[in-house]
């Protein structure tokens, strides 16, 4: 039984044992060590402060080839050191249907200097395209219209184009009930999903 076996392996097309074929986007992201609504945590991940979400992660691609390309700071984002005033942090990339662009959630900016608690930051969304070439310099842009002053995290291209993410904006934007809290550990928490048509701002 067991020569059968491996002849049955050896006959294998060696292709099926190759690497990717297509380009595949990915985020880098600075571990944090506690695990109640930080970034890594399965709920109340949606916050950007600093002991919450570390600056220093990036957006990456990894071509067909292999090769490894940080997207983030080929565009001009991000900081290699210190982190503190123009750090970034990336989450959650989504490539549109033509693989042309795709959208993104980051927070520029972090603390100038320990207890500078004047520096409110959060997640937006942003797009990125022309990163399918390894030899362009890739344009990421902050995607318009999209609800300031709020958390805008898990973006999805619709099959409208209408980008569908998740926020922690109050109904109707009512900055008094803000923050939103769940009804379990009355921990901040999203609001639900939103759909934004970013050309025009029409969003609910």
């Amino acid at each position: 039984m067991r020569p059968l076996i491996l002849l049955i392996l050896l006959a294998i097309p060696p292709a099926l044992f190759a690497g990717p074929t297509n380009s595949i986007l990915f985020v880098t992201q600075v571990p944090i060590p506690g695990d109640f609504t930080t970034v890594g945590s399965v709920f109340g991940n949606h916050r950007a402060q600093p002991d919450i979400c570390g600056r220093g992660g990036d957006l990456y691609i990894r071509y067909a080839n292999g090769t490894i390309r940080n997207l983030t700071r080929a565009a001009g984002f991000g900081a290699y050191g210190p982190q503190h005033t123009n750090g970034i942090a990336v989450r959650q990339p989504c490539v549109h249907w033509s693989g042309t662009k795709a959208v993104f959630s980051m927070v520029v900016g972090a603390p100038r200097f320990q207890y500078d608690y004047s520096a409110v930051n959060y997640w937006q969304l942003f797009e990125i395209t022309n990163f399918t070439d390894s030899a362009a310099v890739p344009v990421i842009i902050k995607v318009p219209n999209q609800p300031t002053n709020y958390n805008n995290i898990s973006p999805i291209y619709g099959t409208d184009d209408r980008i569908i993410f998740t926020s922690d904006r109050p109904r109707d934007g009512q900055r008094h009930l803000y923050p939103q809290l769940d009804e379990y550990e009355e921990a901040p928490t999203v609001t639900g999903l939103w759909s934004l048509q970013a050309t025009n701002g029409d969003l609910f």
